[in-house]
């Protein structure tokens, strides 16, 4: 009897399928979709219900491994749910239809396939074109509802997942590639984002609650713009492996942060004639400031770093998406999942250590005053100075059995970045000791164990942590700009802490010259995002809860040279 498809086994039509998809890795896989289409019986036989097995061999052909799950916790129906959702994703995309009534469920698949990828998610996205479908995006529709919003962009949960993925899929390359007028559209679209606080958090949370709690009742104060904190899109439910999971959505404001910067680098500072050439120069005729060498050294060095990009440091032997870990962690709450760090929040031991530099930008006072008091969105978004910023962190960690600071609740504690009202400390190589007001605690903090140091760094993969790096129940953030950066830029020192939700750091910044007391004190806040780049907001130290007078933008990457 001649063979033929009616009597070919369904093993064997399985084994077709999975070599000749294995031909051509990109996109879903147009064999089966024929074989399917042949008869009643190849199209039984390929269902997903009858052979979920070959649908789980395509998806670990096609798909970065999932990292996020022990062995055993997801079934082979799970994954092949998955695999059909980020096909019909990955085909709406490459249809390029920026109004498609599914984009929602499209670009929180494809934000997440970002922060998953080791390699193979991103091949399916170029197979999808996702570069040329969020630059369009991007022009064709992030304003759409603005004309109804006093020309402000609308923050809801397709923009915010756009300006995300936008900044995740960005490279040193895609922007070289574009040109002076495409650079300057980006950054007037996402301008709004970044610099207008009073409208776009820069936070999952509100930033002045430490230990927020669900039902914990909410400072809530207005503006000329309404409630402040702003509210925002937070939270909604996806479809993650075949079950509901609450996504939370992340703030625009840090990604839109990202994309200004990296754009405003493509032109360097000038630098001016009449500067010395060297420190030794500027030294031997008694000015002070920035030299020639300094702004060249800022030119060259002090760029924002890429997800994507190797960079020369530890980070680097990590799985790309193991640097994504903190950002993931933020947006899935799955309760399979479990992380091997032993810190809250996802944070990577060792992250901030070290010299980091970038920009800060200055608000001109007038021009934000003016944007506070009007309803309207400038047209076009004024443009602001760009200026140099450098500092070296330190991390100091309270270890069981020692007991934390005391987690706060007291007015102004959000001013002095998390720190209880009143306390001293003394810092030394060996830690910081922390007392309270009228003696009224004591906490020592510790710079971390080499073993702590090493979770997440064995093979390149996430480790299982050490039972000694277990119990680290609070971190403090110490810096200070070292002499060289402070002869250029101007001297300070940090103190802070990170929020153990999600991995807020917050620091309260002042001058080391306390006659320099025009410098001011001022509040840092913000991420760390993808392990590459501090990024957030500044401003002076003002009225806690209340809208500040002016806020702007700063993005920090680390020194490799340090390492």
């Amino acid at each position: 009897m001649s063979a033929s498809l009616i009597t070919t086994p369904a093993e064997l039509l399985e084994q077709i399928v999975l070599i000749a998809a294995r031909q051509h890795l990109q996109g879903p896989p147009s064999v089966l979709r024929s074989l399917r289409l042949t008869c009643r019986m190849a199209n039984s036989a390929l269902s997903p219900e009858s052979n979920s097995y070959m649908y789980f061999m395509l998806f670990r052909d096609r798909f970065s491994p999932w990292r996020h799950f022990p062995g055993g916790q997801l079934t082979v129906d799970n994954i092949e749910h998955e695999l059909r959702k980020r096909f019909r994703a990955l085909q709406r995309i490459r249809r390029g239809d920026v109004a498609d009534p599914d984009i929602l469920e499209s670009l929180s698949t494809i934000y997440i396939m970002m922060l998953e990828d080791d390699g193979r998610n991103w091949d399916q996205l170029l197979w999808a074109r996702l570069p040329i479908f969020m630059t369009r995006f991007l022009r064709e529709r992030l304003m759409v509802g603005a004309e109804n919003n006093n020309g402000w962009p609308t923050e809801n949960e397709v923009n915010v997942l756009a300006v995300s993925i936008f900044w995740l899929m960005s490279c040193s390359e895609s922007i070289c590639d574009e040109t002076d007028e495409l650079r300057r559209e980006f950054v007037q679209l996402l301008s709004p984002y970044s610099f207008a606080g009073f409208r776009y958090p820069c936070f999952t949370g509100l930033e002045y609650d430490f230990c927020p709690l669900e039902n914990s009742p909410k400072t809530v104060v207005t503006s000329a713009y309404g409630v402040y904190s702003p509210i925002r899109p937070v939270s909604t439910t996806i479809c993650y492996f075949g079950r509901p999971v609450p996504f939370n959505l992340p703030p625009v404001a840090p990604y839109a942060i990202l994309v200004h910067f990296s754009r405003l680098e493509t032109h360097p500072l000038m630098i001016p004639p009449h500067l010395p050439e060297t420190r030794a120069e500027a030294v031997a005729n008694g000015i002070s400031g920035p030299t020639k060498e300094d702004i060249v050294y800022f030119n060259t060095r002090c760029k924002t770093h890429f997800p994507g990009t190797m960079y020369g440091n530890r980070f680097d032997t990590l799985l790309k998406s193991r640097r994504h870990d903190p950002d993931w962690t933020r947006s899935i709450r799955d309760p399979l999942y479990r992380s091997p760090s032993s810190l809250p929040g996802q944070y990577i031991p060792g992250t901030i250590s070290g010299r980091w530099q970038g920009s800060f930008i200055a608000p001109y006072y007038d021009v934000y005053k003016d944007m506070l008091s009007s309803p309207s969105a400038p047209s076009p978004f004024p443009t602001f100075g760009r200026f140099p910023l450098c500092v070296t962190f330190r991390e100091l960690y309270c270890y069981s059995p020692s007991i934390p600071l005391p987690l706060g609740g007291n007015e102004g504690v959000f001013e002095n970045a998390f720190l209880p009202i009143g306390c001293r400390w003394h810092e030394t190589e060996a830690g910081i000791e922390f007392t309270g007001k009228n003696a009224s605690f004591k906490a020592y903090y510790s710079p971390p164990r080499q073993e702590h140091l090493e979770i997440g760094f064995v093979g390149g993969t996430a480790g299982e942590s050490k039972p000694s790096a277990h119990g680290a129940f609070d971190v403090i953030i110490t810096g200070v700009t070292e002499d060289r950066y402070a002869a250029a830029w101007g001297g300070y020192r940090y103190m802070g802490r990170i929020r153990p939700s999600d991995g807020l750091i917050v620091l309260l910044r002042e001058p080391l010259d306390p006659q320099m007391v025009e410098l001011g004190r001022a509040l840092f806040r913000g991420y760390i995002i993808s392990s590459r780049n501090f990024v957030g907001r500044w401003r002076r130290v003002s009225s806690g809860v209340h809208p500040p007078e002016w806020e702007s933008i700063f993005s920090l990457c680390k020194d490799m040279s340090w390492e």
